[in-house]
């Protein structure tokens, strides 16, 4: 969590600098844009930390903004800031996945909350995707022998049934276990089909 930022984006000047102040004064390092557009021209904040986000600006709009990142597979959590409830933009909002709906000028005390409160829940994302990521990684390593026997083994079949099955020596098949457990990291054969199942699952969304 202390390497994520929120990245601020309000063409209002006053409105922008209160946000700003409210979290800098809660020791939350921050990032400002006055467009969708410069936001997007940073290279930087597209993939960690907590987007504050004006649902009404001139050009690209906080809607439009959305749409660009979900399109991108960008899940970094958003807070829509307005100064209308527009019942309609909520709702189109919340199907975009955003996490909070605010009235302009916001309760600076919640929105600070909240915003600790998404930084903490995108940091195990996060991490959990790093996770996921790195098993992916190892998977990748195995032959189409190896990636053959876990699926074998994941099917439940004893290592005396899949040696007959892939007509091989039963101590090579404990010889190919051995080395995927050391590949792929798992600690056990258990944990390596689980892990099977995710990667498969990411393969699957990817």
């Amino acid at each position: 969590m202390n390497d994520s930022i929120v990245y601020i984006v309000d063409d209002d000047p006053k409105a922008l600098e209160s946000v700003q102040n409210a979290l800098i004064s809660a020791d939350v390092p921050v990032r400002t844009y006055h467009s969708a557009e410069e936001f997007i021209q940073d290279s930087g904040p597209h993939n960690v930390g907590c987007l504050i986000l004006d649902l009404r600006m001139p050009g690209m709009t906080g809607i439009k903004l959305i749409q660009w990142l979900r399109a991108r597979h960008i899940e970094m959590p958003v807070i829509v800031l307005s100064g209308h409830a527009d019942i309609p933009a909520v709702v189109e909002c919340m199907k975009l996945g955003a996490a909070e709906f605010l009235l302009k000028p916001a309760n600076t005390r919640m929105l600070v909350e909240r915003v600790r409160e998404l930084l903490q829940s995108d940091a195990l994302r996060c991490e959990e995707r790093a996770k996921t990521q790195e098993i992916c990684d190892n998977f990748a390593t195995l032959t189409d022998r190896e990636k053959e026997l876990v699926e074998l083994i994941a099917s439940g079949l004893s290592s005396k049934q899949i040696a007959a099955k892939m007509g091989i020596a039963l101590k090579t098949v404990e010889n190919h276990r051995s080395h995927m457990l050391a590949k792929t990291r798992a600690a056990n054969v258990a944990s390596l089909v689980r892990m099977k199942m995710i990667a498969a699952d990411h393969a699957a969304v990817a």
